[in-house]
């Protein structure tokens, strides 16, 4: 297995048995970058190509890509189709509940920032929350962008599975910022197997289904919403958008073997045209949803970013509950940058509420400890 990553983190050069850092900017990865650490593999060694982030805003880019490696994941015209503002148009034609957007600010309302109700602009290829920005009176919009009504809300995700017809509910999420002031929006962490009332898990499911039956999503798929309370104390889920592609909520059900099942689908889909195999490889995914076995407990994952520039000795001796942590190959310290970030925290509790609270304190706890030898 080869990983082609911003980061490079040890875990994955621990893992991988070759890794190559392509350079990440403001909408995905460097196209000619990936493409030229691509195409120095002998594809004949792999099976196709799994994506995570970084490809939304560049559909060009995985199409190139699909035509040296099959792709591992929804196909492009999904992504980009998904990945557009004319998405909206099709959840109304869906009757999924959302929240307004526009083209341009609503004249007569002067109530344009987020704290006041207002509103927020955001880049339909956009990952990670650092698009997203209050909306000024005076903004035009650059293409791909649009303005979205603010609501206020505890913040979901559902993570699925799909064969393009039917998806199987890995779990649902519960995310959370880690704002700046130039980021308000900027995604901090998230916790697995939070406690949803059933008439709100039952409207995210049927957003998922209706969507993967519309855009024929395959494979591991998430849906970001946010959960709003009406005047009637009705809660009501408003679908921000989908995430066509692995999101880092995978890693909060890791004894799951997700991956292993998003390939499975992938390839069954795949091979659905073929008589001989048909019967067999839908027999696999009827079996696909017990085969995924859950645990009860919640997970939370927390990113550490660095407040300021940051120097970390190679030496630092990194709790066991922190992974993605920086490789320092033979200089005596690792650079970085302020706003980038350092690592990921973990926490394990038997309830969401206290895996975010841990994990929220190992944060502090960590910033703590980096700052003292820094």
């Amino acid at each position: 297995m080869s990983a082609i990553d911003a980061f490079a983190d040890e875990q994955t050069l621990m893992l991988a048995d070759k890794v190559v850092v392509v350079d990440y900017g403001e909408h995905g990865f460097n196209a000619a970058a990936m493409l030229n650490a691509v195409n120095a593999l002998n594809v004949k060694q792999y099976v196709g190509f799994i994506y995570g982030s970084g490809f939304e805003a560049q559909p060009e880019l995985l199409q190139q890509l699909a035509q040296i490696l099959p792709l591992i994941g929804n196909s492009v015209n999904a992504v980009q189709a998904v990945k557009s503002v004319k998405f909206f148009a099709e959840l109304d034609a869906m009757n999924i509940n959302h929240p307004n957007i526009y083209d341009a600010l609503p004249v007569n309302d002067t109530n344009h920032g987020a704290e006041n109700g207002g509103y927020l602009k955001k880049f339909a290829g956009g990952c990670g929350g650092t698009h997203i920005s209050v909306a000024e009176t005076a903004q035009k919009l650059a293409p791909d962008y649009y303005f979205q009504q603010y609501i206020s809300g505890l913040t979901v995700s559902l993570l699925f599975i799909a064969d393009g017809k039917e998806i199987a509910v890995i779990g649902f999420n519960e995310q959370w910022l880690n704002p700046t002031k130039t980021m308000p929006y900027r995604y901090g962490g998230a916790v697995g197997n939070i406690a949803l009332p059933i008439k709100v898990q039952q409207q995210l499911i049927e957003a998922a289904q209706k969507i993967t039956l519309k855009f024929g999503l395959i494979g591991l798929n998430s849906l970001d919403a946010i959960i709003e309370k009406t005047v009637s104390q009705v809660d009501i889920a408003d679908v921000l958008e989908i995430n066509p592609r692995l999101s880092a909520t995978i890693d909060l059900y890791e004894e799951a073997n997700l991956i292993g099942a998003h390939v499975q689908t992938i390839l069954m889909d795949s091979l659905k045209y073929l008589e001989k195999y048909l019967e067999k490889y839908l027999e696999k995914y009827q079996a696909l949803s017990a085969a995924i076995k859950v645990s009860k407990q919640s997970k939370a994952q927390a990113i550490v970013y660095a407040e300021f520039n940051m120097q970390v000795p190679a030496q630092f001796d990194w709790p066991d509950w922190v992974v993605d942590t920086p490789y320092c190959a033979d200089e005596s310290h690792i650079n970085i940058l302020a706003a980038e970030p350092i690592c990921t925290v973990i926490a394990h509790a038997n309830n969401a509420g206290d895996a975010k609270q841990l994990a929220q304190s190992r944060v502090k706890i960590l910033l703590a400890e980096l700052v003292a030898c820094h």
